[in-house]
């Protein structure tokens, strides 16, 4: 939004035309002012040559300079002042876009909880985003420029044809949203109307969650009344999910409506802790909807794990930012642990999509999408290049059949789409089957036959619910919403909260665990932790939903502002997808293959464009080799051995050491199988068994997940006592553990293991400078700059039940920034909020004259703070007229 308030200014100022020096005529760029434009026209007399004597002008001639050169110093002063009323114009334009965001958000909130009525500033709103001819416009996009548009779009549709309503012209594409509009917490507010997000047009950007049943073309008139019956679908299906999430014991039953109120169908049906739903019948269990980790609720409630999903209308929660088709682990589950596959029940669109995801999941990327011969630093070892992997022969590896069984998609899943027709056909049921399970002909359904309990089972689509039939008898009702509904706030695995955020410290250098299991183990989140340097925290691996389980412990999302993803299985990278789209102040560390990877699976699961799925963070695209440098230290990284691309890293910090291994196969007696088969060359396989996973550290982090494609804890038992000594193993149950003879990681934040490191030169200075950093405030100070704002601190210490200050009470008037602990911070119209790491304020009184605070802080911990005095701020306002602004938008 706020580069589109950009583009319309840039677009405001018009182009000049002017005459050079040498007479010929030129147009201005769009972003040269006018003043900057004459002041490049104006002639100038060359200054004479040093130690050359000019000879001095006539009387007359030196006035009309001396004229000529109070002109340009006029025009010049202007020039200035004209730049500096430009920069406030743009810092206004940005504080209005942020105004505008939080009228959003309020609008949100409003629909989430149910109101179908729209105020007028809603209509306002709807009626400024309509363009003359009545469509309706992105956010964030732009409709194409004339020279762009083409007669036909990519999708074959003219556009501007036909005329109707918005629905017509707009509607022929459909979007899910949570209550009416799509949100995410601090980030993405709006959505467009549109679904289909992989088709973008240049200059025509649109993005939206991708629904599971397909939609019809539909070119007449007629065709709007059926699109907007669909909308206002998606519509209730949201008001539904945020009923639910936010339901109560009390409330659970009405969220049944209609024929669903029967008490048979309430116990048939089983709400799951991470969102989705569980019918029981007497031929096993049927899910609808699939969160991460969804095997875990059935695991810990002592149920089967189901073979039979059902997809939902909306496959991506975007509220949690969560997948809620992630069939990943129920396969693996009821492949290698049951022996059978899995079955994905929905339309046929929706399976065309899972089954790309799984395709890129089980068999990784194609041949042309490994990019590791470029992914080393060209400044990096020989030794280290030669050791290079050949990506695409590893991973056909793993895939190698085993046991008999081939690792693919159609070994796996048995995707089923809903049919409608009756006639035989590998994919159509049988008009008997049909009759079996005592369904009509027409139903849009999926039947399947139990040969163990001779029986079958039906599942319809009845639009507003699923009937889910055994042997011809409806045992449940399922509302089509439920299966893409999630709990708020969500289900966490790991640790609550045993020790309060002001007890936390984050230490000089150590790793706090968030997750420590793999995937199958029922009663821990999966492996996934927080790497701590000079106290500013990367998060590796973030298991699902540890964004909020941050928060929750009072860890601000200041401290840890770096991600580093390892590879794409769905327990490693649920959790950096998440923290992306509820805070997007985020940077992505990994190679350029698993980023690629990393954004195909996502643009399919979410239904955004990859284009702008990669505009909601950074990308640092690391090289083997080369050092990324952090908080005064480094991290190298280096390719594991694994079913997928993979990296793992050495973190360096005066002089001590952290490895993580990440997932990989480190078994001496494969590694010399596969250097004999040519997978694996000398060099890669030397680096494999002295330089990757397993290379001396301080704290050596090992995986040890479920053999092969995992390490086995023989190989780890024969390492060294040098490297032995020092590793903890990660990614593996704890009964697996028990007899392992190494020491688990354990999760929480009282558990953060802290190595020794000698504190770094100006420590203070350093510390109080990425505060600022992270401030609003002072982020965009130049040294200088931050050189005065540093002379101008005072450290200052309260304990915790101090009132810092009192709303009403005369007092000091200070700019008060949290360093650490946490405030309340009572208004004085009685709203309160917690405020921890980098959050400030005193803003409104430094501006005010009155010497009265505005406000009631009381320190809920030990709170050390940073005080900047009135006379010191009004210093720092006069010579930078930015932040006087800003102050003052603040106070507001």
């Amino acid at each position: 939004l706020a580069f589109g308030w950009l583009g319309s200014l840039l677009s405001s100022i018009r182009p000049m035309r002017f005459t050079s020096r040498k007479g010929k005529t030129r147009t201005a760029p769009p972003h040269v002012s006018s003043r900057e434009a004459s002041l490049e026209t104006s002639t100038v007399a060359p200054l004479p040559s040093k130690g050359i004597a000019s000879t001095p002008p006539p009387k007359g001639e030196a006035r009309s300079s001396s004229t000529a050169e109070k002109a340009r110093e006029a025009r010049t002063s202007g020039a200035a002042a004209d730049k500096a009323a430009l920069i406030e114009k743009l810092e206004k334009l940005q504080e209005e876009a942020a105004s505008i965001r939080q009228r959003l958000d309020r609008q949100h909130n409003l629909e989430l909880g149910g109101s179908t009525t729209s105020s007028p500033r809603g209509e306002e709103e709807a009626a400024s985003n309509r363009s003359s001819n009545g469509e309706r416009r992105s956010f964030f996009s732009q409709p194409p420029r004339a020279e762009e548009r083409s007669p036909v779009d990519r999708r074959g549709k003219a556009w501007g044809s036909g005329s109707g309503s918005l629905f017509e012209r707009l509607g022929k594409e459909r979007s899910a949203s949570a209550g009416g509009l799509s949100g995410l917490s601090g980030g993405l507010r709006r959505m467009a109307p549109l679904r289909n997000v992989a088709a973008v047009s240049s200059g025509w950007m649109s993005f939206g969650p991708r629904l599971s049943t397909a939609v019809p073309s539909r070119t007449s008139a007629n065709a709007a009344a059926p699109v907007q019956q669909d909308v206002l679908a998606m519509l209730r299906r949201g008001r539904k999910r945020a009923q639910y999430s936010s339901r109560g014991p009390a409330e659970e039953a009405a969220l049944y409506d209609g024929p669903l109120r029967s008490a048979r169908t309430r116990s048939a049906i089983r709400l799951l802790p991470r969102g989705g739903a569980v019918c029981e019948t007497r031929h096993g269990p049927i899910q609808f909807g699939a969160p991460p980790e969804t095997i875990k609720d059935a695991m810990q409630l002592g149920a089967e794990v189901p073979r039979i999903f059902v997809v939902g209308k909306e496959r991506f929660n975007l509220r949690f930012g969560t997948n809620m088709a992630d069939f990943e682990f129920p396969g693996f589950y009821n492949f290698f642990l049951k022996g059978s596959q899995t079955t994905v029940v929905g339309s046929a669109e929706a399976l065309e999509e899972i089954r790309q995801v799984m395709h890129e999941t089980l068999e990784g990327p194609a041949p042309d999408q490994y990019f590791q011969d470029d992914e080393y630093s060209p400044f990096c070892d020989p030794a280290i290049y030669a050791a290079r992997p050949d990506l695409h022969k590893e991973i056909c590896f793993f895939k190698e059949p085993r046991n008999g069984r081939r690792i693919a998609v159609e070994t796996l899943f048995a995707l089923e789409p809903f049919q409608e027709r009756p006639e035989e056909g590998d994919k159509v049921i049988p008009l008997r089957h049909k009759i079996a399970c005592g369904l009509e002909p027409e139903a849009l359904a999926a039947a399947f036959k139990f040969e163990e309990t001779k029986g079958w089972v039906a599942i319809v689509d009845r639009g507003d619910w699923y009937d889910v039939l055994a042997d011809g008898e409806v045992v449940a009702s399922v509302p089509d919403w439920l299966a893409s509904a999630m709990p708020d706030p969500p289900y966490v695995l790991m640790p609550t909260v045993s020790v309060g955020p002001p007890a936390f410290e984050a230490p000089e250098f150590g790793i706090t665990v968030l997750g420590a299991a793999d995937g199958f183990a029922k009663s821990e989140a999966t492996a996934g932790f927080i790497l701590w340097m000079r106290g500013r925290g990367v998060l590796v691996d973030p298991p699902a939903h540890s964004a909020h389980f941050l928060r929750l412990n009072g860890i601000s999302s200041r401290r840890i502002t770096h991600v580093i993803l390892t590879h794409t299985h769905s327990d490693h990278d649920a959790g950096t997808f998440q923290k992306i789209l509820i805070e997007q102040r985020v940077t992505v560390l990994t190679t350029r293959t698993i980023m690629a990877a990393f954004v195909r699976k996502y643009a399919l699961v979410s239904g955004m464009s990859p284009d702008f799925l990669q505009r909601l963070f950074s990308f640092h695209s690391v090289k083997i080799g080369e050092p990324v440098h952090f908080q005064g230290g480094s991290i190298k990284f280096f390719y594991s051995l694994h079913i997928l691309p993979c990296i793992g890293f050495r973190a360096e910090l005066a002089g001590r050491s952290i490895v993580y291994s990440a997932d990989t196969c480190f078994n001496p007696e494969v590694l010399d199988q596969l250097e004999e088969r040519g997978i694996l060359s000398a060099e890669r396989k030397a680096s494999l068994c002295s330089d990757c996973s397993v290379q001396p550290a301080d704290l050596l982090l090992h995986e040890a997940g479920v053999p092969p494609t995992h390490t086995p804890i023989s190989a780890l038992a024969a390492l060294p006592e040098s490297i032995r000594r020092n590793v903890r193993l990660i990614h593996m149950s704890d009964e697996r553990a028990a007899g392992s003879g190494f020491a688990k990681v354990r999760p929480g934040l009282e558990h953060t293991i802290c190595i020794d490191a000698e504190p770094p030169r100006h420590a203070e200075a350093k510390q109080i400078l990425q505060i600022l950093q992270a401030t609003d405030l002072f982020r965009s100070f130049d040294v200088a700059s931050a050189c005065d704002v540093l002379a101008c601190i005072v450290p200052r210490s309260y304990t915790a039940g101090a009132i810092i200050c009192r709303a009403g009470e005369a007092g000091p008037a200070l700019l008060r920034i949290v360093r650490s602990g946490a405030v309340q911070y009572a208004g004085i119209s009685g709203a309160t909020r917690t405020l921890g790491y980098c959050d400030y304020f005193g803003e409104g009184e430094v501006m005010l004259t009155d010497g009265r605070h505005r406000a009631t802080a009381t320190a809920m911990t030990d709170v050390e703070m940073l005080e900047i005095e009135r006379g010191d701020v009004q210093y720092l306002l006069r010579r930078r007229p930015q932040l006087l602004h800003r102050i003052q938008q603040r106070a507001q």
